[in-house]
């Protein structure tokens, strides 16, 4: 890809993000919530198997534990989650999604589906299987990028 190419891609990213962040935004009782506390909500739904200390929060997203423990108190405060210490290692907090914070992840995730599939219908078969390819290629080599 030429270097003008990569420029003209990168100011689309940033463009298209704009734009769809306008489109995506939340709306009703889900307005109080930032993107990240909704991200939070989310890795906590899909690790419900399991015990999430808060430790496992910061470095999902990359932050420190005071950030981690800032954002995880607000979600508290909201009863969207919960804080319980480790049966084993009392010194650990483990973080666990309460019945309201499911409830209204549920319908943050119908709104942010409905929404993404309107700005998707903008494209035609191709274009959205080409953009999937992109995007598991990309989301691939991410992934082996991080996990090293």
């Amino acid at each position: 890809m030429k270097a003008d190419s990569t420029v003209e891609l990168v100011e689309m990213i940033f463009k298209a993000t704009r734009l769809m962040k306008g489109e995506m935004s939340y709306t009703n009782n889900l307005t109080h919530l930032s993107i990240l506390q909704i991200q939070t909500l989310i890795f906590l739904k899909q690790n419900k198997d399991k015990d999430v200390p808060m430790s496992d929060i910061a470095e999902y997203f990359h932050i420190e534990l005071p950030s981690a423990t800032s954002l995880v108190n607000k979600l508290c405060d909201q009863k969207l989650v919960e804080r319980h210490a480790d049966q084993k290692d009392r010194r650990l907090v483990i973080i666990v999604l309460t019945q309201e914070g499911k409830t209204l992840l549920e319908q943050a995730m119908n709104q942010r589906r409905i929404k993404l599939e309107k700005i998707l219908s903008y494209l035609s078969e191709k274009e959205k299987t080409d953009l999937l390819n992109i995007f598991r290629t990309l989301g691939e080599r991410l992934q082996k990028q991080d996990e090293k």
